[in-house]
């Protein structure tokens, strides 16, 4: 059971860092836990540690400690990704078109990324930084500081969505768009290697985009909804993260009972945190199913909505949701 505690306006965006909120609003201020820290903010992130929070603003970048103190740190790189990994950290240069490279915040190397391509995303595991664009992925080693391989996956669709890294497969969601667009896939790649090792067949009604790769069950769960004012299914596949195999392919019918069709979704302790349409196109509601019986243990309309959701995030005790009208639904357990 929640209750709603609190309604915030004119949010743009947030992030949850364990049970911390940072969130900047529509005037590019940002806050911490409702405390100031900067104006004039354009873009945040958390770095992959989770022990500092980085941000751009129009004289460079600056950044906040494990205890959201503020550090200044006047440069003339903007980022558009940031990644931290132990002691090393990466960042994009916007305007050189180059990643950094730095080890105990000495920077060690520049790498340029002159391609046809814009190169703006990054992820990592503890040999490789992982960079990748609508096409191709590409793998930097730490300790040679050179990439060591590349592939193309343009038969395959564009890539969507980098889901993780698990028992050393990198799990990607592809997308087809025009007359293929049902035909989305997900494939893995062998994360020392780049080569393919799997592939999901195509007769599966497996979503671009609500898709996600589940640590705690080492799985990949996909489940989306239709936007709809009649009772319409929430189609639901798992797939084994090591294996490949479909655990699960079925549709959700405590939710297609109670006409509710799934939005955002996230996963955490066993329990499957929603949004939901229902008599209306526009998500209305908010709930919480069990993760192994798909059972709905609780579910409300959220009134005062503005729009749709487009975020939800959660913490054990807390549902975040954002709404299109940059408002924030704060909901508590009780």
């Amino acid at each position: 059971m929640y209750n709603l505690i609190d309604q915030k306006h004119n949010i743009n965006s947030f992030m949850l860092s364990g049970t911390d909120i940072i969130l900047k609003n529509e005037k590019k201020e940002l806050f911490v836990n409702d405390k100031f820290i900067c104006e004039n903010v354009d873009d945040f992130f958390i770095s992959g540690d989770n022990q500092s929070v980085l941000f751009n603003t129009i004289d460079g970048l600056s950044s906040l400690d494990k205890n959201f103190n503020l550090i200044h740190k006047k440069s003339r790189f903007f980022l558009n990704a940031v990644l931290k990994f132990s002691n090393f950290t990466f960042q994009t240069d916007i305007e050189s078109n180059t990643i950094l490279y730095l080890n105990n915040n000495k920077l060690e190397k520049e790498v340029e990324l002159i391609s046809d391509y814009d190169w703006e995303f990054l992820f990592s595991n503890q040999s490789y930084l992982y960079i990748y664009d609508k096409f191709i992925i590409k793998a930097f080693c730490y300790s040679s500081h050179n990439f060591i391989w590349k592939n193309i996956l343009q038969e395959y669709g564009e890539i969507r969505k980098i889901l993780g890294i698990a028992n050393e497969k990198i799990w990607i969601s592809m997308y087809r768009g025009g007359i293929h667009k049902n035909k989305n896939t997900l494939i893995a790649l062998d994360s020392d290697s780049g080569q393919m090792i799997y592939q999901t067949p195509n007769n599966f009604d497996i979503s671009d985009w609500f898709v996600e790769l589940i640590p705690e069950h080492n799985s990949i769960l996909s489940i989306h909804g239709k936007i709809s004012t009649h009772p319409a299914d929430s189609p639901l596949i798992e797939i084994n993260a090591a294996t490949g195999e479909i655990i699960r392919n079925q549709k959700i019918e405590s939710l297609y009972n109670e006409n509710l069709k799934i939005g955002f979704w996230k996963v955490l302790n066993d329990k499957i945190y929603f949004t939901a349409n229902k008599d209306v196109l526009n998500g209305t509601h908010i709930g919480v199913l069990d993760y192994h019986t798909l059972e709905i243990l609780w579910v409300s309309k959220v009134d005062e909505m503005r729009g749709g959701f487009r975020d939800l995030q959660v913490t054990e005790n807390k549902i975040y949701a954002l709404d299109t009208g940059s408002q924030l639904h704060v909901f508590a357990r009780v």
